[in-house]
């Protein structure tokens, strides 16, 4: 790889491998949660008071939110997938 997607600027080559592994693993942490907030949006978006937190601040979305993973998909497993709604 021409570019180190961990890290690109070089700035964890001077630490020590137990404090690198635990920067890999907080990385991964936030990863997650950013995850779960992204859904909790797309939730408070479709399903109203699924949320509380969000309630009144999330405006309801008529669309689909995976509309990029449909049948035309050529991911595997998408057109299976898609036969399923709510």
């Amino acid at each position: 790889m021409p570019l180190d997607l961990w890290d690109p600027f070089g700035f964890t080559k001077k630490m020590t491998a137990e404090r690198k592994e635990k920067a890999l693993v907080a990385e991964l942490n936030n990863g997650r949660l950013a995850m779960f907030g992204i859904m909790g949006f797309i939730a408070a978006s479709k399903v109203p008071g699924s949320v509380p937190a969000l309630d009144g601040i999330i405006p309801p979305y008529a669309g689909e939110p995976m509309g990029p993973f449909t049948s035309n998909d050529i991911l595997p497993f998408i057109p299976e997938m898609s036969q399923f709604h709510l």
